[in-house]
């Protein structure tokens, strides 16, 4: 993003404008999905006329990479916390700790990179490689992990396929994260450091950091 201290006030008063179309548009994805999304119903929401808006976007396309891109980049935020010399079982928690705090925290942006992720097509590439990054963090990690002898749990299982396994935890876990299990704390309880620390442990061929 622009660094807004460098920008003339017209520029930052365009700026502003274009974050109060992104957000109008935000809240009319998440209430109508991406393929139902128009330059109407965005222009309404966002008291503009639907000529105005051209001027801040060419396309309803355009919105919706806009809307995908900053969300990629708020994931991105919070997993690249996360220190690449933490020990690698520490650093495999701290990514899907970073993901459940990114996922809770901003529940929108989680809804629009799983739009994006599941609808083919509907970004270009650039904006799905730029959001896909974030995944490749998780992957690298393994990669590095079964390189190093250190993920061997299961022998046919590669490090793609464990990547995709802790993953697909992860997300679980941000999915019924909102669920309340006080009526059942007797039979399920709600840690998801701890279950993930036990998961990835189970993963590791017990070789000393």
């Amino acid at each position: 993003m622009e660094d807004e201290q460098h920008l003339s006030r017209r520029d930052r008063r365009r700026l502003d404008t274009r974050e109060e179309i992104l957000a109008a548009a935000r809240e009319l994805l998440l209430e109508v999905g991406p393929e139902a999304l128009s330059l109407r119903q965005v222009a309404r929401r966002a008291d503009f006329s639907p000529a105005a808006l051209y001027n801040y976007f060419s396309s309803r396309d355009e919105i919706i990479a806009s809307l995908f891109a900053e969300s990629f980049e708020r994931l991105n935020t919070y997993l690249k916390r996360v220190p690449t010399d933490l020990p690698l079982k520490t650093r495999v928690v701290e990514l899907g700790m970073a993901y459940l705090d990114f996922g809770r925290e901003n529940p929108m942006d989680l809804r629009c990179v799983l739009a994006a992720t599941s609808q083919e097509g509907l970004v270009d590439s650039s904006v799905m490689a730029f959001g896909l990054s974030a995944v490749r963090l998780i992957g690298d990690t393994f990669r590095e992990g079964v390189e190093e002898g250190r993920f061997t749990a299961d022998q046919s299982l590669s490090a793609a396929e464990l990547a995709y396994g802790v993953w697909a935890l992860v997300h679980g876990l941000v999915s019924i994260g909102s669920v309340d299990l006080t009526q059942v704390s007797d039979v399920m309880s709600a840690d998801p450091r701890r279950v993930l620390e036990a998961f990835v442990s189970l993963l590791m061929s017990g070789k000393p950091e």
